[in-house]
Formats: C-alpha cells, structure tokens, sequence
C-alpha cells in the first residue's frame, strides 16, 4: 500500500456509447490524465504522459491537481512540470480545469508554453468529421453562479446532433446537470478511487457527495447522467501518508462509439 501500489500505474480503458443523432462516424478517444499531484517529476509522471499520447488521444482532458508543492516551490517546479506537458497534443486540443492543489495563477505558470489551454466556467465548440462537439470545462468551485451559468449553457443549448461533453474536477458537479441531460459524459477526477478501498466494500472516504461506487471510479450512470471518475496519477502529499490499495493510480482512455 506505501511502496508498491502507488507506483503502479495502469491503463484503464472504457467504451462509452453515444446516442445514433451525435455517433461520431468514426470512434473519438479521449484520453484522461488526472490528479497528478506530484511534489516532483519524475518518470513515473513521464510514463503516463506517454500511455496517454500512445493511445493516439483526439481530445485530451487535465480535471485538475497538477502539483502539489505549495507556493514557495512552484517556480522550482514549474520547468520540469512544462517539459512534462509539452508533448501533449491532440487534434480537438488539450484542456485542464482547476483542482483543489493549484490556483488559477498556478495553473497559469505550469501551463506557459505548452498547448495546454485553461477552461474556467466555460464552453466551446470543436468539430471532427463534421460532428460538433460541444465542451464546458467547469472551475473549481461547481455550485458557483459562473458554473451553473456555463452548465446551464451546454445542457440547453437547442439540437440533437452535437456530441457534448463536461469536465471538471470534482464529481459532484453532476449534481448540476439535470436528470436525464442532454450531457453524453462528465469526466472528472479528485476522489483517487479513495486511494484506500476494501473487498467487497469499497473506499470508505472519496471527498465527495456521489455513492461510493462512483466515487471508486469507472463510468457510471447516475439518473441519467453518465459520467466517468479517474482514479488519477498521484495521491495526498503534506501531512498524508502516502497509501493507495485497491485503487491504483491510473491514466484512462475513454473511447466515444
């Protein structure tokens, strides 16, 4: 749980079914790299950065926590952190949102110079094979009034042939969609899958108000709102010990048919 589980890395993948009106023609993989969380980079970081371009990503989505160093280390950090980033690419583009590790001028330096773009409370159109996709990134804070606004925008937003998609950080943002949304996936990080579960029970703390079997990870459905929770890459530093059992640390793709 120290000295094993946190180092090994896997690749989770998931097939998530689109509606006919917005299938894309040909299969579009999203792949998802969340809660970094590192105090340093190393080549365990490195190597989810390479799973996820070897998966040859049409999107790729950041739900936040890059470091976590604190301020004073930042700048030390920051060189190393943009090095890691910089061979992410991906034809409909590379996006983050923020977590609860970074601020906004965090986010900012680590992202400098790489083709990382920050969404905040925001939704943007991106087309492929002449399908519309249509992606609100949501901050940190869910329940804002900017948030709603920007969940309100994509989920009425009129017609039936644009693929839409949600990312954010914390789960719980789901709560913000109706019933039944308009939504096809939300993609989300920031529980760890618990970093610490057990048999046939589950993580018992995942920082979040979704049932504890989503908050372990996976895709799941929740009244019609599907979404997708990455165990992420790193786990709590300061004070916290450093355990992950039963929910190892993973880069995940995620394949829209």
């Amino acid at each position: 749980a120290s000295f094993v589980e946190p180092y090994r890395l896997v690749t989770e993948r998931a097939d998530v079914a689109i509606a006919p009106p917005r299938a894309p023609s040909r299969p579009i993989t999203v792949a998802v790299l969340a809660d970094i969380q590192c105090v340093e980079v190393t080549a365990r970081e490195h190597e989810a950065v390479r799973r996820a371009m070897d998966a040859k990503p049409d999107l790729v989505l950041l739900p936040g926590d890059f470091v976590q160093v604190g301020f004073h280390r930042l700048h030390e950090i920051a060189p190393a952190f943009r090095e890691l980033l910089a061979p992410l690419d991906a034809t409909l583009g590379v996006y983050c949102v923020q977590g609860d590790t970074d601020t906004r001028r965090d986010i900012e330096m680590l992202i400098e110079g790489t083709r990382v773009r920050l969404l905040d409370d925001q939704v943007i159109t991106l087309e492929r094979d002449g399908l519309r996709i249509t992606l609100g990134g949501i901050g940190l804070d869910f329940d804002s009034v900017s948030a709603r606004a920007a969940l309100r925008d994509i989920e009425s937003r009129p017609g039936d042939d644009d693929l839409r998609i949600v990312t954010a950080h914390r789960p719980d943002v789901v709560y913000g969609l109706s019933p039944n949304s308009r939504v096809d996936l939300v993609v989300v990080g920031h529980t760890h899958g618990g970093q610490v579960a057990f048999p046939f029970f589950g993580p018992p703390i995942i920082s979040s108000e979704v049932p504890r079997a989503v908050g372990w990870g996976g895709l799941h459905d929740l009244q019609g709102r599907r979404i997708y929770v990455s165990r992420g890459i790193g786990w709590e530093h300061g004070s916290a010990p450093r355990l992950r059992f039963l929910s190892p640390p993973e880069v995940s793709i995620l394949t829209l048919r």
